[in-house]
């Protein structure tokens, strides 16, 4: 080779690496701008992984080390994922790297556009809590509700699936779930629809030994219904809600309501519970989705004959949701299980329907049927008095009692017994209340100062004791 070909090869080979030098920082800067400004649900993407994937060997570890720090600013809980992320990826690269790049770039796009979206909702919203402002009832125009499933899943709006134990809500929750996926109608005299996709997140079943064959079975179409991948989100996240904006589905369900309300929050503190509803609430409408809530029974005593009395938690939940199933058992073939309509506050109630649990755990429907939910739930084993019905005494310190519980979920003894006299209450009988509603017992000091107070079994003893001293401390301010 003579001497000005190989200066000739030089400065190609030069300009090309310059050249390649310079795609490294681009993409390197797109990288860095795009962890800083991406939304929480963005940061472990596709598009993510092909900018990580376009760098040198090098640069990609310093890159996982920038994404690991970012999720770790963010307090996120996908840190230790980021290593299955990145080999899932290159992985799915390998397959078809063009389709999997296009995927990336048109998603990215979508979720961009949501954000936007949402953004402007937001600001919307902030703009107006200023205003107060009230208008003639004949400036509304009325508006007729639409159904995800007709009429017991109100589009946009809060729903509640209570139900006792080994009654098949989660069955057939998900049964519902599969139909929704594949369009599917739910009686023979309705219209299928579009296929829709489902978020379903449950801290109860695994989703590969449970949910997955389970929804399998029922014929689901596993690319549209979403299982949650690792730690529990709360309802009140606002990276779940960046999630629904970005995947939109047409049904979110909570299984069960207690596992999602976040950290250091009581269900049955009102105060506590009412802002996540009311964020869960608006983020419905904005999507026009359902939400689903399933919801497990406290246990059944003499006097509590009512359905919706025996869902746990504040009040709040029950009010808050607009349609409440309760599922039980049908009392004379104990094989076969109803779902009744207890409340639909946007017109009559549904009918109420029996339904089987096969050996795959599908669901399999028998057809209406007259039971209501208080019916099942009062044959689900409600203790009775020796005429089969639960005395007049009874019921009326059951009542009282709960009364008193509504609150924070606790009350002390002798605030009771004072009711008690006030009430005309036998002590005895009001104690027999207390064994019937499952209420345990913490004792606080010692003889003879020693308070006890009566609490529901849903609460720890640690966080009523913990209430009872902040209430003490207040009181000796106070005075």
């Amino acid at each position: 080779m003579s001497e000005g070909g190989f200066y000739m090869d030089a400065n190609k080979y030069r300009t090309a690496y310059d050249k390649a030098q310079a795609v490294q920082h681009e993409v390197w800067t797109e990288l860095c701008q795009h962890l800083e400004h991406a939304p929480d649900a963005q940061l472990l993407s596709d598009y993510t992984a092909t900018l990580v994937y376009t760098l040198d060997k090098d640069r990609r570890e310093e890159a996982l080390r920038l994404l690991r720090g970012q999720l770790y600013s963010r307090q996120l809980r996908d840190t230790g994922r980021v290593e299955s992320w990145y080999t899932d990826c290159g992985a799915r690269m390998g397959q078809d790297i063009e389709g999997f790049v296009a995927n990336a770039r048109q998603q990215y796009v979508q979720a961009g556009l949501a954000e936007e979206q949402r953004a402007e909702a937001e600001t919307k919203q902030k703009a107006g809590r200023g205003r107060f402002r009230i208008r003639p009832a004949s400036a509304f125009a009325p508006e007729r509700a639409a159904y995800l499933v007709q009429p017991y899943l109100p589009r946009g709006m809060v729903s509640i699936l209570g139900g006792v134990s080994a009654a098949g809500k989660t069955s057939l929750a998900l049964d519902v779930c599969a139909r929704l996926t594949r369009g599917a109608a739910f009686a023979p005299d309705t219209p299928p629809q579009p296929p829709a996709t489902v978020l379903y997140l449950t801290a109860e079943n695994d989703p590969n030994k449970v949910l997955r064959p389970r929804a399998e079975a029922m014929g689901a179409d596993l690319d549209r219904l979403y299982f949650q991948d690792g730690a529990s989100y709360s309802m009140g996240d606002e990276e779940l809600a960046a999630l629904c904006r970005v995947y939109r589905p047409a049904l979110l369900v909570f299984d069960p309501i207690q596992s999602y309300l976040g950290q250091g929050v009581q269900m049955n503190r009102a105060e506590q519970v009412r802002p996540l509803l009311d964020h869960l609430g608006a983020l419905a409408k904005e999507l026009d989705m359902a939400v689903l809530l399933i919801s497990h029974m406290s246990k059944p005593g003499p006097g509590v004959c009512s359905a919706l009395d025996r869902l746990l938690g504040s009040s709040d939940f029950r009010n808050a949701a607009r349609s409440i199933l309760i599922a039980g058992r049908d009392p004379e073939h104990p094989e076969v299980r109803v779902v009744a309509h207890a409340k639909n506050s946007l017109g009559q109630p549904g009918e109420s329907q029996r339904y089987r649990i096969c050996p795959q755990g599908t669901v399999a429907y028998d057809g209406p049927c007259t039971l209501t939910a208080d019916a099942i739930i009062r044959e689900a084993g409600t203790p009775a008095t020796g005429n089969g019905r639960p005395s007049a005494a009874l019921a009326n310190a059951i009542e009282a009692l709960e009364k008193q519980l509504s609150f924070v979920g606790w009350v002390e003894a002798g605030e009771v017994y004072r009711l008690c006299a006030e009430r005309d209450i036998s002590i005895p009988t009001m104690r027999r209340a207390r064994v019937a509603l499952g209420l345990k017992v913490l004792r606080v000091g010692m003889q003879p100062n020693q308070k006890n107070y009566w609490y529901r079994p849903e609460l720890t003893e640690s966080t009523v004791c913990a209430e009872v001293k902040n209430l003490n401390q207040q009181l000796k301010l106070s005075g």
